[in-house]
Order: C-alpha cells, then structure tokens, then sequence
C-alpha cells in the first residue's frame, strides 16, 4: 500500500509537527535522527551540501521510521522538483515565493496532468511500480506543498499566495526576510517580528499553517503557543554544535 503523508494529515487537523532540516548527505545521519523521533526531516538542497543521488539514500535511510521525508528544492525549478519526487519524499518546500503565480507554478510542478505539469516516471516513489495505479491517483492530493514566505515582496503578496489551491503550508523564512528589509545587521529589529506575527495571522484566518524555526526549547514553546505548526529545531550542525559546546563547557574547569 501506498505510505500515507501524515504530516500533511496532522497539519490539516490543525496539529503541531516538530522537525529538523539535514544539511549534510549522510544516510546514517538522516536515520539517527529520525529514529529520535521527529515527526518530519528536511533534506536542504537549498542551502546544504546534498545532490539528487543523496536525497534518494536518506529517504531509503528513514523509510522504516514514522518520520517524513520532505525536500527544500533549490529552486522553483519543474525540473528539479520533478526529480526529487521520483525518489519518494513526501513534501517540498519552495524557496523564495514572492506572488500567486509563483505559488501556482510551485503547484502545477508537483502535479500530474492535467492538473499540473509533473512528468511521468515515479520509480522509486510508486514502490518501483508496486503501487504503480494508486500513486497515480492518489499523489497530486496526497504531496505536501509548502512555500517559503521570506521576502517582503511575499509578505505584501500573502494574501494572494495563500489563495492559491494547493499551498498546504508557508514557512517563514526570518533571514531573508530582514535582508530584504535592509535589516540585515539588526536581526532583532521589531519591524521583523510585526512582519511574523502579520503572516501568522493572515494565514491562521485562512485555515493555512504556518511554519518557522525555533531552536531553543523556550523559543518552540512560545512559537506553539502562538499557533505556529510546522516547527523546524535548527538543522543537525547546529544540534551537534549546541550539544558539544554544552558538554565541553560542563566538563572544563575555570582557566583551562
């Protein structure tokens, strides 16, 4: 049978999924974190060190875990987008969607005709045609379509991105954001926060989740309570960073 996306079923339901991007190509990696627990992994094409040929290992690496594949495609490329779902994985995230028609092209990329433009040849993603009849059914409804709101273009443009049918999600991408403000050096600037609750409130009125990151524990609580869903902790550099740096810092004592 064909596997179920159950973190676009969650989201729909109005539930909280709590992930974590992996930035570097190691199937090992991939699998110990999602046998931790965590409800999505997002293979970054965008910004991490990680080629087609990776993203089709890492899946196979989680596959036997509860934890969903998603990709963040380097682009709002039909072609690459059309690649990266072959392997199997089970969302995508948009880089950079700035207006409706952009949104729509993200849709169209991850759909079969005549809904969209998707090519056929869904090898490892129709079991290697085992489920072959029902991938073609099911899988225009079934991938999880997230676009990235991180420019302030987007943000005058929200409205309009979001009425697109389709968009299962945004994710709210804070760098970006500040730099296209010119607030590239004042990261803490209160317009950027104005600008995150803006989203967050336009796209809870319309039943559209919302995802960012939030990497200390005290950050994801608050971001939860605010009704944010799609929760990203960091990626696994900035984990492992976090956890040696803990541990050397309780093990040297004063002036070594």
């Amino acid at each position: 049978m064909m596997p179920e996306n159950i973190v676009k079923k969650k989201l729909k339901y109005g539930k909280t999924v709590v992930g974590s991007f992996v930035i570097t190509a190691h199937p090992a990696i991939s699998e110990v974190m999602a046998r931790a627990g965590f409800d999505w992994l997002v293979f970054d094409m965008e910004h991490g060190v990680i080629g087609i040929e990776s993203i089709e290992v890492m899946t196979q690496a989680i596959s036997g875990t509860d934890t969903t594949p998603i990709v963040r495609v380097p682009w709002n490329d039909f072609v690459v987008i059309k690649q990266v779902l072959d392997t199997g994985v089970m969302g995508l995230i948009i880089p950079m969607v700035n207006n409706a028609e952009q949104a729509e092209m993200a849709v169209r990329a991850t759909r079969y005709p005549p809904e969209g433009i998707r090519g056929i040849g869904p090898h490892r993603a129709s079991g290697f045609g085992k489920w072959l009849d029902e991938y073609f059914e099911k899988s225009n409804e079934n991938i999880l379509v997230i676009v990235q709101i991180e420019h302030i273009d987007a943000v005058r443009n929200l409205e309009s991105i979001i009425s697109v049918k389709g968009i299962d999600a945004v994710f709210i991408g804070t760098n970006d954001l500040s730099a296209s403000m010119g607030l590239i050096k004042d990261m803490k600037h209160p317009s950027i926060e104005e600008n995150v609750q803006y989203i967050l409130k336009t796209c809870k009125n319309a039943s559209v989740p919302v995802g960012i990151i939030a990497s200390q524990p005290e950050d994801i609580k608050k971001r939860i309570n605010q009704g944010f869903q799609f929760i990203a902790v960091g990626h696994e550099i900035s984990l492992l960073t976090s956890c040696c740096k803990n541990i050397i810092s309780q093990i040297k004592t004063d002036g070594e």
